[in-house]
């Protein structure tokens, strides 16, 4: 309604329409500006300052001077109006406390995450430029409620990652009332401090350990190799982005609890739609920017309500089958061997061995944990391996190098052959073509929120207590005062003594998973599951872009909060036998 209004009135014509309505219209007109102010946030282009001051100096001269003389209504809703505008301003204003560190520019930064252009295009252009003037790589940027530390230099990572006292989980990440929230859970390993969490950590991480389920890898992705040749265009034009979205949905339902989603048969059923929906939903820029909509607005926004709905019937199915597994453990607990078992059940042995109820976890704390793995072990993984397909299509002679590696390892011929955990050790060079992958796509651009906990140094710039800091990961990745030529594919910065290893005396420059005692959990499983999966694909195939494809001039990046991806990857694979 508001931008019909604005094409079409002079500023002094919609002054009149608003004081010779009725109360209940200049209410709805006025939360209609209010949402003028938030979308303009979404689509206004870089002169975004200037478009608030015209706004705001329309309500000072033509609104206001209205208000006293006229009813309630509108007075509230005025009141909410310039309220909502001071907090928007105020957002942009960087603390007093904070000023000493370099930022990037707010509403240009602002205007890209909502927008949705790529991760890439706002480090090379409002990051990186920034860090170039930081001496420590510490530096500014925005958050839904004003500014973070963005941590993108080795010493400073390696100071924020391993001194996990220092640095805590920020407890307001989990405050929030949002889909990812109730998604994600706030009894969680991840969000965690403390002795609360030293619990969570000794109940999961022997089950990770003692779970390296390589033959549950192997059997899906020999489906999955199957499936190249009967669906779309086969073998031509496989759409590997799809293909292994749904086969590590796979591995992650049945290795971490048991369930099958069925996703490489039936891509299309309710138990994936459910899933696939809710992702989908968690990583929305402007809900995540602007939690108020979901906390006080959910009434008027019937597909998001559609969402909670679809998570709660997804938690229906991670109760119901905890209890499963706790009704049946002990009939089967000695009947398969640890590396095959799933995570849950692991975890509920090792909850049974636990000294006292204080140090097991209830069933909402292993659902909470259960989502975790989801989260970082599914679209993470998935995007990196479709990366990975790409580098080595990109790189032909990377490919066959890797390639004569794993011939080399397993053998050569037509047979179906799972790789074992003693033959995924051997393929180093598999491992750095995964390693110099994440760092060129992190799959997870950060790691979750923290805080400084007093006062302190941080590699020469002082963090004032409670400040809020994020490990930008992939501005540290892509920064060429870290890395040599950092935008091009060179596995061997990985090799002994190759140009990764000269920097352990600098910090960390490599971080993917994080590091130190709050490193990522499923590491191992997710190395493991990608090797598998590379060295079965090498072993059946050789694979190229096609010529039409979007990214032959150079990869095509997307993403939501937190993760990117790479767009429309198709490849046309070639059978070797």
């Amino acid at each position: 309604m508001f931008y019909n209004m604005r094409d079409t009135f002079h500023q002094s014509d919609f002054v009149e329409y608003f004081i010779n309505n009725s109360p209940f219209t200049r209410l709805c007109l006025s939360f209609a500006v209010l949402h003028y102010i938030m979308s303009f946030l979404h689509v206004i282009a870089y002169d975004a300052n200037k478009q608030l001051e015209n706004l705001s100096s329309f309500y000072v001269n033509y609104i206001l001077p209205y208000v006293k003389r006229r009813s309630s209504y509108t007075a509230v809703a005025a009141a909410v109006v310039v309220y909502f505008s001071y907090r928007v301003h105020k957002m942009s204003e960087i603390p007093k406390n904070l000023q000493h560190i370099p930022a990037v520019p707010y509403w240009p930064f602002m205007r890209s995450l909502l927008s949705g252009e790529s991760i890439d295009h706002r480090t090379r252009n409002y990051i990186l430029p920034v860090i170039a003037n930081s001496p420590n790589g510490l530096y500014l940027r925005p958050v839904r409620r004003g500014w973070t530390v963005g941590v993108a230099g080795p010493a400073t990572m390696k100071r924020l990652l391993l001194r996990a006292d220092d640095f805590e989980k920020s407890p307001m990440f989990a405050k929030q009332d949002s889909l990812f929230n109730k998604f994600m859970g706030k009894e969680n390993i991840v969000l965690l401090n403390g002795s609360v969490w030293k619990k969570h950590r000794m109940i999961a991480n022997p089950a990770f350990h003692r779970s390296m389920p390589v033959k549950l890898f192997g059997r899906l992705c020999e489906k999955m190799m199957l499936r190249f040749e009967i669906e779309g265009d086969g073998l031509g034009n496989v759409d590997v982005a799809n293909f292994l979205q749904r086969f590590t949905l796979d591995v992650i339902g049945l290795a971490a609890f048991g369930y099958d989603f069925e996703a490489l048969d039936n891509p299309e059923n309710e138990k994936v739609d459910t899933y696939n929906s809710i992702m989908a939903g968690i990583q929305s820029a402007v809900y995540f920017v602007f939690p108020i909509l979901e906390k006080r607005f959910l009434w008027a926004l019937p597909k998001r309500r559609d969402l909670y709905r679809k998570l709660d019937d997804m938690n229906e199915i991670f109760y119901s089958v905890i209890q499963h597994k706790r009704d049946t453990l002990a009939s089967m607990k000695n009947s398969i061997e640890d590396t095959e078992k799933d995570l849950l059940t692991l975890m509920l042995e090792a909850n049974e061995e636990a000294v006292d109820a204080d140090h097991r976890l209830s069933n909402l704390e292993l659902r909470d944990n259960l989502a975790i793995f989801f989260l970082a072990g599914h679209d993470t993984t998935s995007n990196a391996l479709t990366f990975a397909l790409y580098f080595l299509a990109a790189n032909p002679h990377i490919q066959v190098k890797a390639r004569e590696e794993v011939l080399d390892i397993m053998g050569d011929g037509d047979d179906v052959i799972f790789p074992t955990s003693t033959q995924c050790t051997d393929m180093k060079y598999v491992y750095m073509i995964m390693k110099e992958t994440l760092r060129m796509c992190p799959p997870a651009v950060g790691t979750s929120p923290r805080r400084s906990n007093k006062d302190m140094d941080l590699v020469g710039t002082l963090i004032p207590e409670g400040t809020p800091l994020n490990a930008d990961i992939y501005s540290m990745h892509h920064d060429p005062n870290i890395w040599k030529d950092p935008e091009t594919f060179i596995p061997e910065r990985f090799a002994s003594r190759g140009e990764s290893e000269t920097k352990a005396g600098r910090g960390l420059a490599w971080a993917p998973f994080g590091n130190g005692a709050r490193q990522c959990i499923g590491m191992n499983f997710s190395l493991a599951e990608q090797k598998v999966l590379l060295a079965m694909l090498l072993r059946r195939f050789t694979w190229e872009l096609p010529e039409d494809s979007i990214n032959k001039d150079g990869l095509k990046i997307g993403g939501g909060i937190g993760i990117m991806y790479a767009k429309d990857m198709h490849l046309k694979f070639t059978k070797r036998f």
